[in-house]
């Protein structure tokens, strides 16, 4: 049974904001090649990924722990959905690399902005029973958005 990482810290959501849950993942417009550098030649080279997020609301009773490798939304419950809370953009050339590592950067920047401002507040770690759940297996095509758009309301 996979087993989460252990939580760096938690914060409880106080006011509702938005966030970004992830959903899958699309081949981005970056590849590799064999000797592992950097292209936008799709000849003999392999893609990089971006991940494709929905745009959901956090809310009280909703908390959000930062994990090794990202953050982690923990519903009400119990559920946890890996999230994004700054606007995702997709992978360049320059980020092929460190795209992720400055994601998080930002979501932990944003995350204690929210913590000033008190929509969120310090908390004791929810423990999750549930197991780690596999990667997200949903691949999207190269063209996707990385947000799906919000459907409307009817």
């Amino acid at each position: 049974m996979r087993t989460h990482p252990p939580a760096h810290r938690a914060l409880d959501v106080v006011a509702g904001f938005t966030i970004y849950r992830v959903i899958g993942r699309r081949p981005s417009g970056v590849h590799v090649d064999s000797s592992m550098r950097v292209t936008t030649d799709m000849r003999d080279a392999q893609p990089l990924w971006d991940l494709v997020f929905e745009v959901v609301p956090a809310g009280p009773g909703d908390q959000i722990q930062d994990r090794p490798g990202g953050l982690v939304l923990v519903t009400r419950d119990g559920q946890p959905r890996p999230i994004q809370l700054t606007p995702p953009v997709p992978r360049t050339v320059e980020s092929a690399f460190t795209h992720a590592e400055r994601a998080l950067a930002a979501d932990r920047a944003l995350l204690d902005r929210l913590l000033a401002d008190g929509s969120v507040t310090v908390a004791p770690i929810r423990r999750i029973k549930v197991p780690a759940p596999a990667a997200i297996k949903t691949i999207f095509a190269e063209d996707h958005p990385l947000v799906t758009p919000i459907p409307a309301a009817s």
